[in-house]
């Protein structure tokens, strides 16, 4: 003889208690009725602690106000509702604190409750989702795909975009805008001699110290293997060369220590300003790589760009 069919409210028990994801009913007030659910203290704190209270009553204002206003919204057009926001256990009062540390980013998934029958008062089901694990790793692919994995820098095409919106916004703006290319002087020599460890070391060491010293505007990136390139927003093409020239000056009394020796660090740059002339970024990093050339022809560990040749020879 076959059993009969489960008891539905026993039943009904049993999967809310089994639900690792929390699902909160909620009423006009923000009054939590009932908290299912929520078994993985990996990813929720306790919510035993949330029934009979009201989103007031829990977090700060400004953080209530703002889910009071979804539920509410969810009741009175009766459509779902599906967001992403960030929250910590230390925003909670009475939170037990037995669930993850910091701040966790969740997707709620809030519908309204239709009243079959009896005096259900109108209120909503909130469905809780930890996507805190997926938010870092999009961090960390988005930190890939604009990064240089050995200095930090923008790489090439991150610093290539940065470069086209700040073209945009500067001739909008009718504000100035310098690009420079740097490159290091006789690299190669240090990764003969040295080995690409002590290369990269020293890669490292540069680009911490363009990174530190200040410059309004300032947008740094590795476009190359021993080279780098420098966006000064609203900078006129005088300040931006007086800045590298000063740079080069630091990186004078400023070598790479490798044990018990001392790595001169010296660069070629060609800098110039953007012009009526630069249709697009490819415009500008022509003219900026031609002035390099210039500069490294010319002896290296010089700042060249439009103008200087005739100065330094007069």
């Amino acid at each position: 003889m076959s059993p009969g069919p489960p008891d539905r409210l026993a039943l009904l028990e049993a999967v809310t208690r089994a639900l690792v994801d929390p699902v909160f009913v909620l009423d006009r007030d923000g009054r939590y009725l009932e908290a299912f659910g929520g078994s993985d203290r990996a990813a929720y704190d306790s919510l035993a602690y949330l029934v009979g209270k009201t989103l007031h009553d829990i977090m700060p204002a400004a953080i209530a106000d703002g889910f009071l206003a979804d539920v509410r919204r969810v009741i009175d057009t009766g459509q779902p509702h599906v967001y992403e926001y960030t929250l910590s256990a230390d925003d909670c009062a009475g939170n037990a604190h037995d669930g993850p540390p910091g701040p966790q980013w969740f997707m709620g998934r809030i519908a309204p409750i239709v009243a079959g029958a009896g005096d259900v008062p109108d209120c909503v089901a909130w469905v809780v989702i930890n996507i805190t694990r997926r938010r870092q790793l999009e961090a960390e692919l988005q930190r890939f795909a604009t990064t240089d994995e050995l200095t930090g820098l923008l790489n090439r095409r991150a610093f290539l975009a940065r470069l086209e919106a700040a073209m945009e916004t500067a001739r909008a703006a009718g504000l100035p805008l310098a690009l420079a290319i740097l490159d290091l002087d006789h690299f190669k020599a240090v990764n003969d001699r040295f080995g690409h460890a002590v290369g990269d070391a020293f890669l490292r060491y540069v680009a911490k110290a363009l990174l530190a010293w200040p410059a309004a505007g300032k947008v740094l990136g590795r476009i190359g293997g021993e080279e780098f390139a420098v966006l000064f927003e609203g900078l006129a093409l005088p300040s931006a060369a007086a800045l590298l020239r000063e740079w080069q000056a630091q990186f004078h009394v400023r070598p790479f220590e490798l044990a018990d020796q001392a790595i001169g660090v010296a660069f070629s740059a060609g800098v110039v300003a953007m012009a009526d002339e630069d249709a697009s970024t490819t415009d500008l990093l022509r003219r900026a790589d031609h002035w390099l050339y210039e500069a490294k022809h010319a002896g290296r560990g010089l700042v060249a760009h439009p103008g200087w040749i005739d100065r330094r020879l007069g």
